[in-house]
């Protein structure tokens, strides 16, 4: 059986996009803030120029940097025996995030985000059991902004399991991070075997790599850690506002960023991410709750496919504030969607309020929205046994089959089993105190428990011993 899919762009519009983006590299370029990598792409053939920092890319470049690039890819968490696997039909979910605000049901307010919040809600995320990959949620407040990278990976390492997606700043960043990463693995070369870290990097739209995510990019390249690029443009405001206009920009910003790492370490796996969005119009504030960023999402997936690599982007992003109708169709609607386009990593776990704020009642909802989304992906299967007609003959006009053995063999693996979802009849909802899904997910983390088994305390304090370092020398450097 295969899963149930979408199919938005066709071949030759994909042609036409891929196209389109080779134009744009070729005839306009991108400015690049990276001395170091400047060079690089001009010894490679680039044309640089220099004084204005721009890079124009040569057709040829790019053809080669996706022959270079990974077609599947492995991610692997705290033990190397549990990963995931990126190619074309696998669809995994995550987190995602980097927001400042978190909401506390428990208090019913929002506050910034600590470190201690963070390490709370990244054992959340770690105990559902839809979410595959932790991407950071937040960046906490009371973490120096210098070296917010080191406390936020080295809060994950100690308190998920999952594979893990982290930004890294600049070269010393990702120094530091393949530190940390090797002594959770035991040494470098099981790391670059077992990758535990995807760095998760940005361009800056219109066509622009900035020093920061240049230099990391490149840094990371050379120590083969997974790197996923994220073009960001925002259609109306940092990209033209017509959707294929978006989807082009994106695309030419990705496949400049592949080029560099290409070049910099042929064969290190990149991921095609896009987080794509357009502008409100009225507010002029971004829109990721809309219908342009579910279609967006499609278009990710398909240009991943096109280019036979492996993809992540937002689909449990909502614009919405609280778990109302409003939340429930963004969310699903964007899950859904990408889920059916088979786009491989599907993030947004608890991000709402354009991803600036963590809700945690929202991690249980998200949770089960992704098990509903499953269900439909996976479809109806038709085999001689699941048209179930022997049963149906036996069973006969006005029979029962609640007691057959074809009922107790297949309605575990045939149905879906809400957790959060109100199935009651009404007066039994009612004499529960009539809760909403809300109530309920908060019932829910009320009694949370965390299941992330612990660090070994040496490996902990050593991981703490390199943050602390890194707070030294930026320190150091000030003076």
């Amino acid at each position: 059986m295969e899963p149930l899919t979408v199919q938005l762009l066709s071949e030759d519009e994909m042609k036409l996009i891929h196209d389109g983006a080779l134009r744009l590299l070729e005839s306009v370029g991108m400015n690049i803030l990276s001395p170091e990598a400047l060079d690089i792409l001009a010894q490679a053939g680039a044309i640089v120029d220099f004084s204005r920092q721009r890079v124009r890319f040569p057709a040829s470049l790019i053809e080669k940097a996706l022959q270079t690039a990974p077609k599947e890819v492995k991610l692997y968490g705290r033990d190397i025996h549990q990963y995931i696997h990126l190619k074309k039909g696998q669809v995994y979910y995550s987190t995602s995030g980097y927001a400042t605000q978190l909401y506390d049901p428990q208090t019913r307010s929002r506050r910034e985000i600590s470190q201690a919040d963070l390490a709370w809600i990244t054992q959340i995320a770690d105990a559902l059991d839809q979410v595959d990959i932790y991407a950071l949620l937040a960046t906490p407040c009371d973490a120096p902004t210098t070296t917010n990278d080191r406390y936020q990976l080295a809060i994950a390492l100690i308190n998920t399991t999952r594979h893990i997606w982290n930004t890294a700043y600049g070269k010393e960043g990702v120094q530091d991070a393949v530190e940390m990463l090797s002594v959770v693995r035991s040494s470098r070369e099981a790391l670059r075997q077992y990758p535990l870290l995807t760095l998760d990097l940005t361009t800056l739209s219109p066509l622009q790599l900035d020093d920061r995510q240049a230099s990391t990019m490149v840094e990371g390249a050379r120590q083969m850690l997974p790197i996923g690029i994220s073009p960001g443009p925002i259609g109306g405001a940092t990209a033209p506002v017509t959707l294929a206009g978006v989807i082009v920009q994106a695309n030419a910003e990705f496949l400049g960023a592949l080029t560099l790492c290409q070049l910099v370490q042929p064969g290190v796996p990149v991921i095609y991410t896009q987080w794509t969005r357009v502008m409100d119009m009225a507010s002029g504030g971004v829109c990721m709750g809309g219908p342009e960023f579910s279609l967006l999402r499609i278009a990710t997936a398909e240009m991943a496919q096109f280019y036979n690599l492996p993809s992540r982007g937002g689909g449990l992003i909502a614009d919405g504030k609280a778990p109302d109708e409003q939340m429930g169709v963004e969310k699903y609607s964007n899950c859904l969607m990408a889920s059916l386009s088979g786009l491989n990593i599907i993030a947004g776990v608890g991000q709402t309020d354009f991803i600036n704020t963590v809700r945690i009642d929202q991690m249980f909802i998200d949770n089960e929205i992704i098990g509903f989304v499953k269900r439909m992906r996976r479809g109806v299967l038709v085999t001689p046994e699941s048209l179930a007609l022997e049963v149906i003959e036996r069973v006969g006009p006005a029979g029962n089959y609640l007691a057959e053995d074809h009922t107790v063999a297949n309605f575990r693996k045939e149905l879906w089993f809400p957790r959060l979802w109100e199935r009651k009849p009404w007066s039994v909802w009612e004499a529960n105190g009539a809760k909403d899904i809300a109530e309920r997910a908060a019932e829910r983390l009320a009694t949370f428990k965390s299941k992330t088994p612990p660090l070994d305390p040496i490996i902990e304090k050593n991981l703490w011993e390199i943050v602390h370092a890194a707070d030294r020398r930026h320190v150091e450097n000030k003076s």
